[in-house]
């Protein structure tokens, strides 16, 4: 399932829209969910996705231009793990040679 399927099934499931509304370049602040629901379907997708919304403000456009942002989450908050191990890694150190052996 593409993530525009995914954000159309929360915003089905969630904000009773109808499925025929949503189309990758349907801007989502005309969908009708207020500013609330809006900070609510920020929650929907972090749950839905496993990803977290930085803690500065956020657009997200239309439909399509929120996958693409998402998609890029996701990528960031994967690879992000993996670079603090390879930060907190020892470094590897060669092996000390002994002139007297």
């Amino acid at each position: 399932m593409t993530t525009i399927e995914r954000l159309s099934r929360i915003l089905v499931q969630r904000y009773k829209l109808d499925p025929a509304r949503l189309a990758p370049d349907q801007a989502l602040g005309a969908l009708g969910i207020d500013s609330l629901g809006m900070v609510e379907m920020l929650f929907f997708i972090e749950e839905e996705f496993n990803v977290h919304f930085p803690s500065e403000g956020i657009t997200l456009g239309t439909l399509e231009e929120a996958a693409t942002y998402i998609d890029g989450l996701i990528a960031e908050q994967r690879t992000a793990p993996q670079k603090a191990a390879v930060q907190r890694a020892p470094s590897a150190r060669p092996a000390s040679v002994d002139p007297s052996a």
